[in-house]
């Protein structure tokens, strides 16, 4: 399946409030991030990659007796 064929599937399955969200980002990406980027490319001080970067995996924290480090900070701190 091609991309625009997946994103024909998922936009069928979207609310009008969603579709409208989306477009908003899509028109604000053609009309503000595109053209900067495309300014970039042409500079060879940037390097932009040509696909996104990999997505780190979500971990869930180890629970453990006693403050959290956060707190600990916090407290060493006042």
């Amino acid at each position: 399946m091609t991309p625009k064929q997946s994103l024909y599937q998922t936009i069928e399955t979207l609310s009008d409030a969603e579709c409208s969200k989306l477009l908003q980002i899509i028109q604000h990406w053609r009309q503000e991030v595109a053209p900067v980027l495309a300014q970039l490319a042409e500079n060879p001080t940037f390097h932009i990659p040509s696909h996104t970067p990999a997505v780190f995996p979500k971990r869930t924290p180890i629970h453990a007796n006693g403050p959290t480090a956060s707190e600990q900070l916090i407290e060493e701190r006042r």
